[in-house]
């Protein structure tokens, strides 16, 4: 029986590109989880959980997730996240992105 790949972040991003918000937009594309099962997203930043939810994966193993965050994060902030497939309970490697300002 063949082994399933390990789920991996695909796209990851955060943003304060939203004139006159105050809040921060955060966004993650993962891939290879068990299709039909769910994703459990993590962010973090400045030693604490900024945001975490969980998503439905579609049949091609693909799941996106996305959280605002408030107050907006600092400009050039480092935030990480991490994903984990609740069926399989494999976890991708942690990402890190800066915080985009315009």
């Amino acid at each position: 029986m063949p082994t399933q790949p390990s789920p991996r972040i695909l796209n990851f991003d955060a943003s304060n590109d939203t004139p006159g918000q105050h809040e921060t937009s955060l966004g993650v594309d993962g891939e290879n989880f068990t299709p039909g099962g769910k994703a459990h997203f993590i962010f973090k930043g400045g030693g604490k959980t900024l945001a975490q939810g969980t998503a439905e994966v579609n049949q091609n193993g693909f799941a996106s997730w996305a959280a605002t965050v408030k107050p907006k994060l600092g400009c050039n902030g480092s935030v990480s996240v991490v994903g984990k497939d609740l069926s399989s309970g494999m976890e991708t490697d942690k990402a890190f992105v800066t915080v985009f300002c315009p």
